[in-house]
C-alpha cells in the first residue's frame, strides 16, 4: 500500500481532491507462499515453479518468448500439483481457491500444443471446474491426452539429476513414483498480508478464511457491514476473472446509488449519552470511546461523551461497557429488555417504558 501511495502522489501534484461518501474495497490477494510447504521443493531446486511463474514463461513477452523450455531444453514429463496452499488444514488454508483447477488445464493444453509427445500429469484432490464452458473445457483437455491421477504427492526429491515425484494414486490404490523435468506448482489465493491494517482503519468484519466479511451472503453481497463501504473482487475471496468483473460492476452500481442520493437514511437503533449522568462521574473513564468498533463516540476529560449519530450501528457495545449506565440504546432500554424477558409487566409499568 505504502508503495502504490508513493505512486500516486506524483499524479495528484496541481489537482482538487475532493471527499466522496463511499469506499470501494477492491484490494485482490496475495499468491500462496508455496515456502511454506518444504517438501515440495520450491526454492531449492530450479524446475520447480508456481502457476504463475510457469504463466510468465508462456507468454511471448516472456524470458523465452512463449517457448516452453528449461534450461535451454524442452520437458519431456510436466507434473502438474493441484491445491498446494487451499484445502489444507496444516496451513490454516481451508477454502478452494477455486481458479487453480482451470488455469492448470489451460496450462496443460498449452504444453500439449506446444510439445504433443510430452507426458503431462495433474495431480489432484477433486477436480472443480465450476464456470461457463468449464466442464467443457476440462474434458477437451483430457481428449488431448494429459493424464489426472487423484491424489496430492507426499514428497519431491531429486535422484541422478532429475526430480522424482513420490505420491499415491487413490483411485488405483497404490504408490507410485513420477520422474519429471519440470514440477509446475498450482498455488492458491490469499488474502493480502496489510489487510489486517486496512481492516481495522475501515471497522470491517473477517471471515473465518480471514477474507473481509461481506453483510449478508444472500441479501448484501456487495456491502460490508460499515454503511458506505462495499466489496470487490478477491478481497472478499478467491474470484475468478469473469465472477470480478461482475462483482466490480455491482459495487461500482452500489456506490452510485448512495452517491446520487442527497441525504442517506440511518437506522433509528442508537446509542444516546445521557449527559447528566456522564456528567456527574468524577473521573472520566472513556471506556465508550476505545470500545466503540466504528469510532462513533467522541470524549475527553472535560466534556461529557457524545455520540455521533450518522456513524453509529447501534451494535450495543458501549451500552454494555459503560460502568455508571450513562449510555443506553434506543428502542433497548433495560426496563425494556426485562419487560421482554417476563420479569415486569408491561401493563403495571407502562408508563416507565415511555
Amino acid at each position: 500500500m505504502k508503495k502504490g501511495l508513493e505512486i500516486i502522489k506524483p499524479l495528484l501534484k496541481d489537482r482538487e481532491t475532493e471527499s466522496k461518501g463511499t469506499i470501494i474495497m477492491a484490494t485482490g490477494y496475495d499468491p500462496f507462499d508455496p515456502r511454506l510447504k518444504p517438501e515440495f521443493g520450491y526454492g531449492l531446486y530450479k524446475n520447480v515453479m508456481t502457476g504463475l511463474e510457469f504463466e510468465r514463461l508462456l507468454s511471448a513477452s516472456g524470458p523465452t518468448q512463449g517457448k516452453i523450455q528449461i534450461n535451454g531444453k524442452e520437458p519431456k514429463n510436466v507434473v502438474f500439483i493441484q491445491c498446494v496452499g487451499s484445502r489444507d488444514k496444516t496451513i490454516g488454508n481451508e477454502y478452494c481457491s477455486r481458479v487453480c483447477c482451470m488455469y492448470t488445464a489451460k496450462q496443460a493444453s498449452l504444453i500439449k500444443d506446444q510439445i504433443p509427445a510430452a507426458r503431462v500429469t495433474i495431480c489432484y484432490i477433486d477436480i472443480r471446474a465450476f464456470g461457463k464452458g468449464c466442464e467443457q473445457f476440462y474434458d477437451k483437455v483430457q481428449r488431448k491426452g494429459v493424464l489426472y491421477r487423484k491424489g496430492i504427492p507426499s514428497e519431491i526429491y531429486q535422484r541422478s539429476g532429475k526430480l522424482v515425484v513420490k505420491a499415491d494414486d487413490e483411485l488405483v490404490g497404490e504408490p507410485y513414483e513420477e520422474e519429471a523435468d519440470l514440477v509446475v506448482l498450482a498455488t492458491g489465493l490469499t488474502q493480502r498480508n496489510d489487510s489486517d491494517r486496512v481492516r481495522s482503519l475501515l471497522k470491517l468484519s473477517q471471515s473465518p478464511d480471514r477474507f473481509y466479511m461481506e453483510a449478508h451472503p444472500k441479501l448484501r453481497p456487495l456491502d460490508t457491514a460499515t454503511d458506505g463501504i462495499f466489496l470487490a473482487g478477491a478481497c472478499q475471496g478467491p474470484k475468478d476473472i469473469p465472477y470480478s468483473v461482475s462483482q466490480g460492476s455491482g459495487a461500482a452500481a452500489r456506490a452510485a446509488t448512495v452517491l446520487s442520493q442527497p441525504t442517506w437514511k440511518i437506522e433509528p437503533i442508537i446509542a444516546v449519552v445521557d449527559p447528566r449522568k456522564c456528567k456527574n462521574v468524577t473521573a472520566k473513564c472513556g471506556l465508550c470511546v476505545t470500545k466503540c468498533p466504528y469510532g462513533a463516540i467522541k470524549a475527553d476529560e472535560k466534556q461529557t461523551a457524545t455520540v455521533t449519530a450518522a456513524m453509529c450501528h447501534g451494535c450495543g457495545t458501549c451500552v454494555a461497557e459503560c460502568p455508571k449506565n450513562c449510555i443506553t440504546q434506543y428502542h433497548f432500554h433495560d426496563l425494556q429488555i426485562l419487560v421482554l424477558a417476563g420479569f415486569f409487566n408491561s401493563s403495571e409499568h407502562g408508563s416507565l417504558l415511555k
